[in-house]
């Protein structure tokens, strides 16, 4: 059974939709010259997405039951992976059809304003569902159920993706409402270039105090669009990399271009490289030597012993005149590169501590990963956990509540 109609329809508009653009359908970001700070009215119009698309109570508790039914697939096909039977396939079947019933019902619910500030996260679940199709049609043809598997498990992952866009979190104990930090624009410099630097963040309670009093659990994922740095990272490594010294190294950054490929992030980087000699007495200089490299890197994220968001960079090619490849593979100058191109990417993401409100000291960082919120364009999220009374959750509630009453009256 398909269910491609409702979704084609819903995701039309995100296939066709321009790229570009600030979280939250603000203006796009067309330069570099932002002031230092937090922009008010960029904080506003982020939250005008979140309070569009944000779920209402009846929502919420509809989403238990698309949830429920996925799970009900996910045990199915367990039980399929285990027996193999022709039973167990046609009960599959029925609850992979159940789940996406359930899930184009829900979506076919959505307001105008949900339909238009969810259109990129509904196509992806467009692709997931079609996927599951495809996958279902292979196995009633008598192919393996791992396919269905990761069809289903994707689109499981898709449905999370929703929730956390509607300001639903899917916990052990059920779907409940989070608190969403709304979008936050600002300049940050980083290698003598100012970088506009958009974050957000969702908090969802893990578990509740055992008395009236006693801090509750909670988790938190901020995200930190880095678009505006990754169209600029050529400039940003120039600055921290070019060196034009009348005797010794001269070193000129060409061009850099970061590529997601999810999980993996892709860096490509061309520079010219020459290195002078002074000769005493002669009062001249010559070149002694000079040459262009192609260098691909792959970044990785990761959290480190001291609590904070490390993002690497490791060399996995060059192509190069041998000298210069030498100086790149073990040499200064590919430490150097690396360094740099580490540190100007981790320079940019969000810091917990300052993303969520009332939290301070008591989040701490325990995952991070890539992600494209838009198509290839680079976002870091960074997961934590804190502890906070319901005294700090309450006024968390109030300061994002007092952004959303902001919004409504421009």
């Amino acid at each position: 059974m398909s269910f491609a109609g409702w979704w084609l329809l819903l995701a039309a508009g995100a296939v066709h939709g321009q790229r570009g653009g600030t979280i939250g359908g603000g203006a796009p970001v067309t330069g570099m010259g932002a002031p230092a700070g937090v922009e008010e009215k960029d904080d506003l119009q982020g939250f005008h997405r979140a309070i569009a698309v944000q779920a209402s109570g009846e929502q919420t508790a509809r989403f238990r039951e698309v949830i429920q039914r996925t799970e009900e697939a996910e045990r199915a096909l367990e039980e399929l992976r285990k027996k193999g039977d022709a039973a167990g396939v046609a009960l599959t079947e029925r609850a992979v059809d159940g789940a996406q019933a359930e899930m184009g019902k829900f979506v076919a619910g959505f307001s105008e304003a949900q339909k238009n500030g969810l259109r990129e996260t509904s196509a992806k679940l467009a692709r997931a569902q079609s996927e599951l199709d495809a996958q279902q049609k292979a196995l009633e043809a008598g192919g393996p159920a791992e396919g269905l598997r990761r069809a289903l498990a994707e689109f499981r992952m898709q449905e999370q993706n929703l929730a956390v866009e509607m300001g639903i979190v899917i916990s052990e104990g059920g779907a409940q409402v989070a608190v969403r930090i709304p979008a936050r624009k600002g300049s940050r410099t980083i290698g003598g270039q100012a970088v506009v630097i958009s974050t957000w963040a969702v908090v969802s309670r893990e578990r509740e105090g055992a008395a009236p009093g006693v801090e509750g659990l909670y988790r938190v994922e901020a995200t930190t669009d880095l678009a505006d740095l990754q169209a600029n990272i050529g400039m940003i490594l120039g600055a921290m990399m070019n060196q034009d010294n009348r005797c010794g190294e001269r070193i000129h950054v060409k061009e850099v271009t970061i590529t997601p490929e999810i999980p993996e992030v892709t860096v490509l980087a061309r520079l010219h490289y020459e290195r002078w000699v002074c000769s005493p007495g002669r009062g001249g200089n010559r070149e002694m030597t000079e040459g262009n490299a192609t260098v691909e890197m792959k970044l990785a994220a990761g959290v480190g012993g001291d609590g904070q968001v490390k993002i690497s960079a490791g060399m996995v090619h060059v192509e190069a005149e041998k000298f210069l490849a030498d100086m790149l593979k073990s040499g200064t100058l590919g430490d150097e590169l690396r360094e740099k191109m580490s540190s100007a990417v981790t320079s940019a993401v969000a810091n917990l501590k300052t993303v969520v409100p009332a939290a301070g000291d008591a989040v701490s960082a325990r995952s991070v990963r890539f992600e494209t919120l838009r198509e290839n364009e680079l976002s870091v999220v960074v997961g934590g956990e804190m502890r906070m009374s319901e005294e700090q959750v309450k006024e968390m509630e109030r300061q994002a509540t007092a952004v959303a009453e902001r919004s409504k009256a421009q």
